[in-house]
């Protein structure tokens, strides 16, 4: 007999952005490029295009060091974290997700 492999859903945007806020909040809201990246488990095209997107919506910003590179979340980026997880929260209540 075949065995069928089930397929999780794609992520949406929103998701893709909790997901991405999280792994830096998380950190302390400072958190190396390649955690993040790791973290986010997306091909790095995908992650380079979300990442610009957070960016031009202020709620991200890039640090560059001598030890690396920094992903790091604004006060915006921040609020706009702690809305997404209280909207999963309530979803959850109702047997959904972001």
């Amino acid at each position: 007999m075949e065995q069928v492999l089930s397929r999780s859903p794609p992520r949406s945007r929103l998701k893709i952005y909790y997901d991405v806020l999280k792994s830096i909040a998380d950190e302390n809201g400072r958190a190396r490029f390649s955690h993040v990246l790791s973290s986010a488990n997306l091909p790095y095209d995908r992650f380079i295009m979300y990442l610009s997107e957070l960016e031009e919506k202020g709620f991200i910003i890039e640090e560059r060091g001598n030890d690396g590179n920094y992903l790091v979340l604004t006060e915006k980026g921040m609020n706009f974290y702690r809305e997404l997880r209280r909207m999963d929260y309530f979803l959850r209540g109702f047997g959904l997700s972001l």
